[in-house]
C-alpha cells in the first residue's frame, strides 16, 4: 500500500458491499432472465412478435426484482446502523453506571485501631449485585457489612444501590447486627417486589478484641485462629426473603493476628471448579504470612482463574472478598 494511501472506513467497505450486492443481483436477474427466456422458446416456439412481447416482460420483471432488492438492502442497512447506534448508547450508559458504582464503594482503610482490613470486588457484568460497606464509630468500632443481592445487571445493581442506603440508615448507632439484619430485612419487604439479599453484618470492638456477627443467608464466613478455624454462620435467612425474620447475633472473641474473611458465593463456587473449599484456599495460601491485602487479592484470582461450578456451562457471578487481621498489639 502507497504510504499516501489511507484505509477505508466503515463508510466506504459499506458502499463497496452494496455495490457488490447490487452487482450480484443485476447478474442473477439476468442469468435467471435468459434462463427463463430460453425455456419459453424451447417449449412455446414464439413468433417474433410475441418473442418481443416476453422479452419486454422478462426484462421488467428482472428491474422490478433488482428494485425490490436495492429497496431492502437500504432498509436493511438502516436498521442495523439503528440497532448499532442503540448498542452504542447502552454501552456507554453501562460504562457510566458500573463507574458510578465502583465509586461508591467505600474506602476501606488500611488499618483501623486494632484492625487491619481488605476489600475486593468484581461484578461478573458491567453491573453487579455484590457490595459491601464500612462504618467506623465514634468509639472506634466498626460495622461492617457484605450483601449479595439476588439476581444479576441492572436490577440487582439497583437493588445493592438500596440497600447500602438501608444499611448507612440503620448502622449510624452501632447497635447489634442481629438488629440491623431485621430493620434491613423489614425495609426490603415493604419495598415490593421479588427481590432479596444475602448479606452478614459483622462489629469489630478492640478494646477487648471482638467480633459479634449474624449471617443471613450467607456463605459462612471463616476465622483462622492459632487453635483452628471456625466458621462463621450463625443468622436466619435473607434479607427481605420471609416476612417477619428474626436473627440471632453470636460472638467470638480475638486474639492478636486473628484472621477472618467473608466472601460471596461467586468466590465459594469459583472455588469450587478448582475444586477447593475455602478453608482448603486459605490453607494453600499460607494466611497467617500474608498480608491481608495480598490474601484478599490471591483469593479474587484464584476465582477468576477457575472454570466455576463443575457441569454449569457459561458461568459467571460477582466475587466479593472483606477480610481483616486482628493487629498484633492488640
Amino acid at each position: 500500500m502507497d504510504e499516501g494511501a489511507a484505509p477505508l472506513n466503515g463508510r466506504g467497505q459499506g458502499r463497496l458491499v452494496t455495490l457488490g450486492l447490487s452487482l450480484l443481483a443485476g447478474l442473477a436477474a439476468l442469468l435467471l432472465g435468459s434462463a427463463v427466456e430460453s425455456r419459453i422458446m424451447r417449449y412455446a416456439r414464439p413468433e417474433p412478435g410475441e418473442l418481443e412481447w416476453i422479452s419486454d416482460v422478462i426484462v421488467a420483471a428482472a428491474v422490478v426484482s433488482m428494485t425490490y432488492l436495492w429497496l431492502h438492502l437500504r432498509a436493511s442497512r438502516s436498521r442495523v446502523a439503528t440497532l448499532e447506534r442503540q448498542q452504542i448508547a447502552l454501552d456507554e450508559e453501562l460504562r457510566l453506571a458500573a463507574h458510578i458504582q465502583q465509586s461508591l464503594l467505600p474506602v476501606v482503610p488500611p488499618s483501623t485501631r486494632g484492625f487491619e482490613w481488605s476489600a475486593r470486588m468484581v461484578p461478573a457484568r458491567r453491573v453487579g449485585g455484590d457490595f459491601y460497606d464500612f462504618v467506623v464509630h465514634d468509639d472506634g468500632s466498626v460495622l461492617a457489612i457484605l450483601g449479595d443481592v439476588s439476581g444479576k445487571g441492572i436490577p440487582a445493581a439497583l437493588m445493592q444501590s438500596a440497600l447500602k442506603t438501608l444499611f448507612r440508615a440503620v448502622a449510624g448507632d452501632g447497635s447489634d447486627p442481629a438488629r440491623v439484619a431485621e430493620r434491613m430485612g423489614a425495609a426490603l419487604r415493604e419495598l415490593g417486589g421479588e427481590s432479596y439479599a444475602t448479606a452478614v453484618l459483622a462489629r469489630f470492638e478492640h478494646t477487648p478484641p471482638r467480633l459479634t456477627f449474624v449471617s443471613a443467608g450467607h456463605p459462612p464466613g471463616l476465622l483462622v485462629q492459632r487453635d483452628g478455624v471456625r466458621q462463621l454462620s450463625a443468622g436466619g435467612p435473607p434479607l427481605g426473603l420471609l416476612p417477619g425474620s428474626r436473627y440471632e447475633s453470636e460472638q467470638a472473641a480475638l486474639q492478636p493476628e486473628d484472621l477472618g474473611v467473608f466472601v460471596t458465593d461467586g468466590i465459594t463456587e469459583a472455588l469450587e471448579g478448582v475444586p477447593l473449599t475455602l478453608e482448603d484456599a486459605l490453607h494453600g495460601l499460607s494466611v497467617r504470612a500474608a498480608p491481608v491485602a495480598r490474601l484478599a487479592d490471591a483469593l479474587m484470582d484464584l476465582a477468576a482463574r477457575s472454570p466455576g461450578p463443575p457441569g454449569v456451562e457459561g458461568w459467571q457471578d460477582d466475587r466479593t472478598v472483606f477480610a481483616f487481621r486482628v493487629a498484633a498489639q492488640a
